[in-house]
């Protein structure tokens, strides 16, 4: 690809908020453009005008309602007339489009929920102005995911999950060979998950090894292990048995997710 071609697909993200702004950076990736990341407005002004090159412009704007208008203005500043722009709000659709006051062709994605919520309105925006999407990015080996309908495909196989388990297979599938905390997807979880009730997560987890086929017996390629004391973390070992759907007694889920026996 040119390098002409590849500032078309390069899509900036401006977002002070990590779970959002990494939804965004992940759900562009997966539509094949790649992401230029930004946290704070005082990163990007430095590259205004011509050196901010982009087919688009993604931001995420603050809560405070007087710092909304103020990122909205900068952002038409950032980038040229031709340039869409997607904001990203916390607010709910009604509220969200009585106060940002937006001009005609942005486009506003208010209060998602999930990493589905913000793919699906990504993909929306990318088709309103016409910018190339393919969607090969959700895939791992044998698994392949559809934000549309939160599900993943294997052996063939379509499985439909509920939206927590589908948003935190996609944090363990992004994060192969990573040790993930249970800070860290609480927070990557937040919104979806029970705000009662400790044991959600383990739930969860143990939903995904059933599910998916994530166990660490009978040689499988994939494993989703207990890291005693640290986490979770995905892991895959090639060569071995590709992912298939399995099914698991209690007692197996049960063993697996023993943080003694440290599978």
């Amino acid at each position: 690809m040119s390098a002409r071609n590849e500032l078309r697909r390069r899509v900036a993200v401006l977002d002070p908020m990590l779970r959002s702004r990494e939804h965004m950076r992940r759900a562009i990736r997966a539509l094949g453009h790649a992401p230029l990341v930004f946290n704070d407005l005082e990163e990007l002004l430095p590259l205004r005008g011509s050196l901010l090159r982009c087919s688009a412009l993604c931001v995420g704007l603050p809560q405070n309602p007087i710092e909304q208008q103020a990122w909205i203005r900068a952002a038409r500043s950032l980038v040229g007339p031709d340039v869409p722009l997607l904001f990203l709000a916390r607010e709910n659709p009604v509220k969200a489009a009585e106060t940002l006051r937006c001009s005609a062709g942005d486009v506003v994605l208010a209060a998602p929920l999930s990493f589905a919520d913000v793919y699906k309105g990504m993909k929306a925006f990318f088709a309103q102005h016409s910018l190339a999407a393919d969607h090969a990015g959700l895939e791992w080996g044998g698994y392949r995911f559809v934000p549309s309908r939160e599900s993943v495909v294997l052996d063939g196989t379509e499985i439909g999950m509920r939206p927590l388990d589908f948003e935190l297979a996609l944090e363990f599938f992004h994060n192969i060979e990573h040790v993930l905390s249970r800070d860290w997807l609480r927070t990557m979880a937040a919104g979806l998950a029970p705000e009662t009730g400790g044991r959600w997560l383990d739930a969860s987890v143990g939903r995904l090894r059933s599910q998916l086929g994530l166990i660490a017996f009978h040689g499988c390629e994939w494993k989703l292990s207990t890291i005693r004391y640290a986490g979770f973390k995905l892991s895959r070992s090639p060569g071995k048995k590709a992912p298939r759907l399995v099914t698991l007694s209690a007692r197996d889920l049960k063993l697996e997710a023993s943080p003694v026996l440290g599978f």
